[in-house]
């Protein structure tokens, strides 16, 4: 388990009206429908059944945090990934601003797939709630689902790096 970092806050703990507000609209869809919402809105959950969605959310943390919070640091080592259900992540590198991510979108999954120090800083830009997901739970309490988190994991970085590579070709040719 890691040390707290004291130069970090702490996440703020969920917020029922807040956490609940972007997945549950006007009189809250039932289980079906908010699965649905998931598998059809954020790829990462596309491959997964229901059961397993269920599975998968019941293992994940919740974490809310306001602008200005600071995610992870560069440099910290990480032992889990985020998924942003709504809000807005900025990743900078060395204080230089990179990305910024938003509803969907996966941070800090190289922490899963190897036990490197983290090689930016997430801050949240807007108010935020993500989903964390931790090594040891997609290692250890259920690897079939770890399996297919890491697939969909795989997928998005490699998307991730066929635009970094677009990117960096636009800039050769310019």
């Amino acid at each position: 388990m890691q040390a707290p970092n004291p130069a970090q806050p702490e996440p703020r703990p969920p917020n029922p009206a807040l956490d609940a507000a972007p997945i549950m609209r006007e009189g809250g869809p039932n289980m079906e429908g908010l699965l649905a919402k998931l598998r059809g809105s954020y790829s990462f959950f596309s491959g997964m059944s229901p059961q397993e969605l269920v599975w998968f959310l019941r293992l994940c943390s919740r974490r809310s945090y306001e602008p200005g919070d600071v995610i992870f640091q560069e440099g910290e080592m990480g032992d889990c990934f985020y998924l942003i259900i709504f809000g807005e992540v900025a990743i900078s590198r060395g204080g230089a601003p990179i990305a910024t991510l938003d509803d969907g979108n996966c941070f800090g999954e190289m922490a899963v797939l190897e036990s490197t120090p983290r090689n930016a800083t997430a801050t949240a830009a807007k108010k935020t709630l993500v989903f964390c997901v931790e090594r040891e739970i997609l290692t250890n309490v259920f690897p079939s689902l770890g399996f297919k988190v890491a697939a969909s994991l795989a997928r998005d970085l490699s998307q991730k790096l066929r635009e970094a590579d677009d990117r960096l070709k636009g800039k050769r040719e310019g």
